[in-house]
């Protein structure tokens, strides 16, 4: 009787091993990279006059990827190839630029936490030809002819900063959630591998804890990443607005979540930063005033309390309130007002110094482009520092 006790002891440990080693099984990536040269050759479009880097892809393209998608950018990763974004013709080009920022976002370099260094993630991404590939909406996914292998995102899942959709928190945003995917597979897993296996381990933990509850038909190898996605979309604050929102992950803040899965958030904040770090462009629809700080009623600032570089876009006399960071602000053509907050915080305007006229009165810098239909003329306040094409000053 004692042997069968330890017999089946030894069962429960063995079973219980297993399915926490059934979580890792050396992460095979689902996004694949390109060798065609017809990929390749999208490393020659001129990107650098455009609007936004956005341009329609010229004709010395392949006629297969022509014919699918309309719109190109890229980013360069620091072995000088690059990483491409494809986009079909219902994405805006402040949608394409929006989905780019991203990408930047997760490929900055941070060296204040300990996967900080994202170079090398980049580069493995650039050096498979990594493309994201964005159509109109999932059937036009299904009809990809393109030949070109990338992680698809569509235009109807996909909400501009600053539009009705993304004030109204209308509509879940898959942005953040498709460019990471995009990001592990090609990037993170090869190149942070010891991350990798913390990952794993956060994964067994939450699944265990039903912390994250995986959804019918998950594969579950693929339990990680769509952990590391989930666990994402709650630390950006993109579905803090509805806790009622029936999600595979328990928490919908970035509190709730370091609160009660404190393994899963040690994890992962060792490769997330703590802000936004690439430039976030406040679409043209918008109007009003665009706030930094978490303000209750205005449920977006549950995502832009973490943003620290943002610029209007279109004509529309709007403005910025920045937060407790040290903002970048860039106004549009129209005239804005630009409020930083406290930290140390930069407007940034486009031409010279010369071609500008400043006045300073009680607290508030009145900056006016001296050419027509450029900055227009800009209220500052709470702002340290203006930034000129050709120089800085002290406000």
């Amino acid at each position: 009787m004692k042997n069968s006790f330890q017999i089946l002891a030894c069962l429960l440990i063995l079973v219980s091993s297993c399915k926490k080693d059934s979580i890792k099984a050396n992460y095979t990536s689902k996004v694949q990279g390109n060798s065609n040269a017809a990929v390749a050759s999208l490393q020659t479009i001129n990107t650098n006059s455009a609007e936004l880097g956005v341009v329609e892809l010229p004709s010395s393209v392949d006629t297969k990827i022509r014919s699918t998608f309309k719109w190109y950018t890229q980013v360069t990763a620091p072995n000088g190839k690059r990483i491409h974004l494809l986009a079909q013709s219902n994405w805006t080009i402040e949608k394409v630029a929006y989905t780019r920022s991203i990408l930047e976002h997760y490929l900055t370099n941070d060296n204040s936490i300990i996967y900080g260094n994202k170079d090398e993630v980049a580069n493995s991404i650039a050096n498979q030809n990594g493309a994201m590939t964005m159509f109109n909406d999932a059937n036009s996914v299904s009809n990809n002819s393109s030949g070109v292998n990338g992680q698809d995102l569509q235009a109807d899942e996909t909400v501009a900063v600053g539009s009705p959709e993304y004030l109204n928190q209308s509509v879940r945003n898959a942005a953040f959630e498709e460019i990471l995917h995009f990001v592990h597979d090609l990037g993170i897993s090869p190149v942070f591998p010891e991350f990798q296996k913390e990952l794993e381990t956060a994964t067994a933990n939450a699944v265990d804890n039903h912390i994250f509850i995986p959804w019918g038909g998950l594969p579950v190898a693929d339990y990680d990443n769509e952990l590391l996605a989930a666990y994402n979309d709650t630390y950006w604050g993109l579905i803090e607005y509805n806790t009622s929102t029936s999600t595979p992950y328990l928490f919908h803040s970035r509190e709730a979540a370091i609160a009660g899965d404190p393994l899963t958030s040690s994890v992962l904040e060792k490769f997330l930063p703590k802000h936004f770090t690439s430039i976030l462009y406040i679409s043209s629809e918008f109007s009003g005033t665009f706030s930094m700080t978490k303000t209750t009623g205005e449920l977006y600032t549950n995502e832009s309390q973490y943003y620290k570089n943002v610029q209007l876009l279109g004509s529309a006399s709007s403005g910025i309130l920045g937060n407790d960071l040290n903002n970048s602000l860039t106004g549009n053509s129209g005239d804005n007002m630009l409020d930083g907050g406290s930290g140390i915080d930069i407007a940034i305007f486009s031409g010279n110094y010369l071609d500008y006229t400043i006045l300073n009165s009680g607290g508030v810098a009145t900056i006016t482009d001296n050419v027509s239909n450029r900055d227009g003329t800009d209220q500052l306040t709470n702002i340290e520092k203006a930034q000129f094409a050709d120089q800085t000053i002290n406000l």
